[in-house]
């Protein structure tokens, strides 16, 4: 009950709580976002703060309340709160850092602002706690041809599952953990207000 209202005070505050079962954890962690609006830059400084994790994978759309593909005349906006979530992750003690350009971002401002980061402008794999990786903001170029691990964004046209041993985890759903040796998920809520920050995203696909 204790942890219960902790959750819902923290998401009520605008923060992430994390229980201590996983902030604990002596092994390895991944950490997983998408589409994050100003709003949540905050919670997620602390959240990195609080969780350390040794990879960090976020599929796209940095700044999501600047429909950036709608509104070019937005950029320097853009430009200035995608500073902000880039120097949060680049001076994080992650190891590993990989952004899936979504449709909202503009990659020559990624790679810009990007010193350890890997931009990947569409579909692509990389190796996870030695297990295959797919990476896309987009879920249906997951579902063309899906690996051990499946990250993506945009929409929540496909939810957190596991399907053949696969498993699918939609950073906009909610705030994804994934453990190295014990393999095991976590997933934390988003604070309250993002999703309304996002415009909506998550019911409407924009």
């Amino acid at each position: 009950m204790y942890e219960k209202f902790k959750l819902i005070y923290y998401n009520l505050m605008g923060y992430v709580y994390v229980p201590d079962s996983i902030k604990n954890i002596k092994e390895r962690k991944l950490l997983h976002i998408s589409d994050t609006p100003v709003i949540f830059f905050s919670a997620f400084g602390k959240l990195l703060k609080e969780l350390s994790p040794d990879i960090i994978i976020h599929t796209g759309d940095m700044v999501d309340n600047i429909k950036l593909e709608m509104y070019k005349e937005r950029l320097p906006k853009y430009e200035y709160h995608l500073k902000s979530i880039m120097d949060m992750l680049e001076s994080s003690d992650a190891k590993e850092l990989y952004i899936c350009a979504g449709n909202h971002d503009n990659i020559e401002l990624l790679h810009k602002y990007a010193k350890k980061s890997t931009i990947i402008e569409e579909h692509s794999y990389i190796e996870i706690f030695n297990a295959k990786a797919a990476l896309s903001h987009y879920p249906y170029k997951i579902v063309q041809n899906p690996a051990d691990y499946n990250f993506f964004g945009h929409d929540i046209s496909i939810g957190n599952d596991m399907v053949n041993n696969r498993i699918y985890l939609n950073g906009i759903s909610t705030i994804n953990i994934l453990t190295e040796k014990t393999k095991r998920v976590f997933y934390l809520p988003y604070p309250y207000g993002t999703n309304e920050s996002r415009l909506m995203k998550g019911k409407i696909g924009l």
